[in-house]
């Protein structure tokens, strides 16, 4: 083992590491030091004056060229001597990084080297003085325990009592005398830092804190842009965010936020995984119904299983309450001359429909003000249909939407147009049945309702399976399969009559049976809609992804679980999604996956129980293959990857006795989406630690259709018997923040674990390879890049000269897009940092330490840099100016030629939208017919969405460019660097 050692003066600083050699070549040692540069070798000594600064990670160009095998967490390099020499480091672990990095910057920082460990957190230890001596009623310097308890709660530790009660006993010291059972200053001190101090957190302030205590207004900005994404942050901003979560009065007044204040803020609602701007209604909502997603129950009145359990009111305001928007009743003959509703043909207990209805009316906008759909399923005489009809009409009022379709439209009316309105779902007479008096109301004959006609094939899908299954609750699987059997016999080929009154409720959402898609696409209406079963769905979603996706473009559909899930199991409601459809029914009764996704997905736009679908599942020209493993036409793949550093305060399992107290926890990650994007993965488990687990654990997830895909933490107690489930939280990927972020944990049954939290970091790339899992590099897959900016043959003259003329344009965006990505990446490489940001800080602070003339100039918003050069100017300095000359020059190329371009691809969007209207006529005009025909098709859509994405694309670089040019400027002026500007 080497041991490396520092002196400065008469300090000294020693400590171990193994690692790997480089020199000029690869020497690998079983303890080592990396070397980048020829001049360091094993028996150098490195003066701490000579020391220029600290890295972490793979942020030198040796690390770039040799270290990719190693964690950048565990990775650090030492910038030494005027000619900024490197010392490339790998630790054992990333804790053991940490000591070193601290260590090394508190010999490097002259003012902090010189303070005493007291003198370095006396704001925090200040601040603990003034609440303990508060708490000290009686002023003899000691607090009991209940006051202990009292006040860490007070001070927002949020930690529970009895871990507050378990570090009290352990701080107890003076067991025998007269202080037992009572703590001082000082043992209230080391217990309050020992539970709230967590060390990943105060690693990462060390990153931006130049007092290595707390972090400045200034330092706060700098993390919020570089590790939280964000963009654009004001300096008041900042002192806000400061005055909020920072607990000292001092911090507060200085505008210092400590350790814990930071600790705070990251607990914080901002800081949480989910982007806090999606709790609230963020969406457009004046889109047609068919584009969104809407969150529906199935057999919504059950409250166990579909067999024997009991049939409740309550499940119906609990499902509305939940943001729920679709609930079913099962209507059937009561006694009374009242329907009842209960699963036809079973032990299932019955309740009154009118209570329902009563119930639908006061809390179906109880939690959303958007509208609530009742799917009926109508197994009543005509007299009862009328008393349907009449509690429907009597007790709703003018809740009930009952205007006509309107012939002259195409599309349903939005979410926001619906407001307060309930819609119902049902079978419709023809028009002309409808036009009789209500005297004379003797219905007319419809097909038997959908769920029970489907079920027979169904049935026979799960007749060829070779062994039933037994459900949780001792109901075997055979069970299911022969009353879906006697269901299905009951009503296959049935027709039942359908009462005038009834009928005309039914509007804006009527059921039809489906034949096929191409019927669909030729005759059916916006207002018609289908329900299939989940395996249907999934044969349709197999083999017809984009025909499925077109349908549900303009109708709706309805998804319901297999008649054989007697134990009201649930189906993955992502096939579904995939594929655009919008009412996925599931057993709201039933905790697990399939229902954590459900309520992952619409947490989101304010829990209003509508989630706009992704704009490629409901643009009019669109061609999606949703099972292809390559890229999807229009989309971008995203490199995904997240670290799981840590966990805090991980309840014991519910029911598991057997280990007492102590868990073992472990992180499952997983990614539901399109069928190649799915993966899950785990990280080790931690021993006897539910407190403050840590794992740092990093995943790399490769994703072709991010906007649709769900992502889905879940804990578990490992365990020999069977792993136990601890909390889960799922999310949209598209709903997710960057940077270092929390999770609320939630239980079985969706409730919220309070404190309950993991800690991660999450960061995106664009991939433009779909062949290797890993970080795509700048550059990357260029060849591919301006394959996917061609347009492809429509074989139609008129029609390809509208994207002819705009390939040039195509093209022109990837090279800019190239050339400010090769730009940006040259000039991070020269001084060695990960952004932009980091490189001019330490561009600025080199040219001033050199005395060298370089200055910045603006006019009409594009910076360029000049500078004097003498035979004195160093070469790294010159090396960095070139290369930020070259990014700003990119720059100026993106911003004088962005607009032009975007205005010509703009424009052919808008003609290629003319065309689509006649788009039949002219390629029948071209002779193209069967496959030819459909090739042109897709062809059509290809173009469209290439030329949509890229203008998106060339708008996104405009606007990254510009960002970058004011951190350039802001950069320059917060060091004194001359920055000239045009009048």
């Amino acid at each position: 083992m080497y041991v490396c050692l520092f002196v400065c003066d008469s300090v000294c600083f020693s400590a171990s590491l193994s690692c790997c050699l480089f020199a000029r070549r690869i020497l690998v040692m079983e303890f080592a030091i990396i070397h980048a540069t020829e001049q360091c070798f094993l028996s150098t000594l490195v003066a701490i004056t000579s020391v220029k600064e600290i890295r972490r990670g793979h942020n030198t160009a040796s690390f770039r060229k040799h270290g990719k095998s190693f964690e950048p967490d565990r990775s650090f390099s030492i910038i030494y001597g005027d000619e900024y020499g490197s010392l490339d480091l790998v630790a054992d672990s990333e804790d053991e990084a940490n000591i070193w990095i601290e260590g090394l910057l508190c010999l490097t920082d002259e003012n902090y080297a010189h303070q005493s460990v007291a003198n370095k957190q006396q704001m925090r230890d200040r601040w603990l003085k003034v609440t303990f001596e508060e708490a000290d009623k009686s002023g003899d310097g000691m607090l009991d325990e209940s006051e202990i308890i009292e006040l860490c709660q007070k001070i927002n530790i949020g930690l529970s009592a009895s871990r507050i009660k378990q570090k009290f006993r352990e701080h107890d010291t003076d067991r025998a005398g007269t202080s037992r059972g009572r703590l001082d200053l000082d043992e209230f001190s080391s217990l309050f830092k020992e539970l709230s101090t967590r060390a990943e957190i105060y690693h990462l302030l060390m990153r931006y804190s130049t007092s290595r205590d707390f972090l400045t207004a200034k330092e706060l900005k700098y993390f919020l842009e570089l590790e939280q994404g964000m963009r654009n942050v004001e300096k008041q901003h900042c002192e806000e965010l400061i005055r909020t979560y920072e607990p000292t009065p001092e911090g507060r007044e200085q505008l210092k936020l400590s350790v814990d204040g930071f600790t705070q803020m990251l607990l914080g609602r901002e800081s949480m995984l989910m982007n806090p701007k999606h709790r609230d209604v963020f969406q457009d909502m004046t889109q047609p119904l068919s584009h969104y997603y809407i969150a529906s129950s199935h057999n919504t009145y059950l409250a166990e299983d579909q067999l024997k359990g009991p049939s409740s009111v309550e499940m119906y305001i609990r499902a509305l309450r939940r943001g729920c928007r679709c609930v079913e009743l099962d209507c059937w003959d009561g006694s009374n001359n009242e329907p009842d509703v209960y699963h036809g043909h079973t032990w299932t207990s019955r309740i009154l429909f009118k209570d329902i209805i009563v119930a639908v009316k006061e809390h179906s906008f109880a939690t959303s003000e958007y509208p609530v759909i009742l799917s009926l399923e109508n197994h009543c005489s005509i007299p009862m249909q009328r008393v349907m009809a009449k509690h429907l009409t009597e007790i709703l009022g003018d809740m009930l939407y009952t205007t006509p379709p309107d012939p002259e439209s195409r599309y349903l009316p939005s979410p926001e147009e619906l407001k307060g309105k309930i819609l119902v779902k049902g079978k419709k007479l023809r028009a002309e049945l409808e036009r009789v008096d209500e005297g004379e109301d003797d219905g007319g004959d419809v097909s038997d309702e959908d769920e029970a006609a489907d079920m027979d094939e169904e049935v026979k899908a799960k007749s060829r399976s070779p062994t039933p299954r037994q459900s949780s609750n001792g109901t075997d699987e055979a069970d299911g399969q022969a009353h879906s059997r006697r269901r299905s016999a009951a009503h296959k080929g049935k027709k039942i009559k359908l009462a005038v009154s009834l009928s005309r409720l039914v509007t804006l959402v009527q059921s039809v049976h489906f034949k096929n898609f191409q019927e669909s696409s030729e005759s059916g209406k916006y207002f018609q809609m289908s329900s299939f079963t989940e395996s249907a769905m999934g044969r349709m979603s197999a083999s017809s992804s984009a025909e499925y996706i077109q349908y549900n473009k303009r109708q709706l559909s309805r998804i319901y679980p297999a008649g054989s899930r007697v134990n009201s199991s649930n189906y993955n409601p992502q096939t579904a999604w995939n594929t655009g459809c919008q009412i996925v029914a599931l057993n709201y009764q039933t905790d697990g996956l399939e229902m954590d996704l459900n309520q992952g997905r619409f947490q989101i736009n304010g829990k209003t129980g509508y989630v706009l679908k992704p704009e490629i599942l409901r643009t009019e020209v669109s061609h999606v293959e949703v099972n292809s493993k390559n890229t999807i036409s229009g989309l971008t793949p995203q490199l995904m990857t997240i670290k799981v550093i840590s966990g805090q305060q991980l309840p014991k399992p519910p029911g598991s006795g057997a280990k007492g107290e102590v868990i073992d926890p472990f992180v499952a990650v997983e990614i539901h989406g399109v069928p190649y994007d799915c993966a899950n993965e785990k990280t080790s488990t931690v021993k006897n630690n539910g407190f403050n687990p840590v794992w740092n654990k990093t995943f790399r997830f490769l994703m072709r259709f991010p906007d649709v895909a769900m992502i889905r933490f879940s804990v578990l107690d490992d365990d020999f018997v069977g792993d136990d489930f601890i909390g889960q939280y799922s999310v949209p990927v598209s709903s997710i923040q960057p940077g270092y972020r929390h999770i609320q944990l939630y239980s079985k049954a969706g409730e919220l674990l309070s404190n309950s939290t993991l800690f991660v970091h999450v960061s995106f790339d664009q991939a433009y390879s779909l062949k290797k899992k890993l970080i795509f590099e700048h550059g990357s897959g260029s060849r591919t890049r301006r394959k996917l900016a061609t347009p492809k043959k429509i074989k139609a003259p008129d029609v390809d000269r509208i994207f002819q003329n705009v390939a040039d344009g195509l093209q022109s965006v990837v090279e800019l897009k190239l050339r400010i990505e090769t730009a940006t990446e040259d000039f991070k490489m020269s001084c060695d940092k990960a952004n932009v940001l980091q490189a001019m800080k330490l561009f600025v602070t080199r040219v001033k330490a050199s005395n060298s003339e370089v200055s910045l100039a603006k006019v009409n918003d594009v910076l360029s840099v000049t500078y004097k050069k003498s035979e004195s100017f160093p070469d790294s300095i010159e090396k960095m100016v070139v290369s930020l000359q070259r990014l700003l020059e990119a720059s100026q190329a993106v911003i004088s030629q962005a607009d032009g371009i975007i205005g010509r691809l703009s424009g052919a969007y808008g003609a290629g939208q003319e065309t689509f209207l006649d788009l039949d006529q002219q390629l029948a005009q071209a002779r193209l017919k069967g496959r030819r025909l459909t090739q042109s098709h897709e062809a059509f859509a290809w173009n469209m969405q290439v030329v949509r994405s890229h203008t998106d694309l060339l708008k996104a670089t405009k606007d990254q460019v510009l960002y970058m040019q004011r951190q350039i400027e802001d950069v320059a002026n917060d060091h004194e660097m001359p920055v000239g500007y045009n009048v």
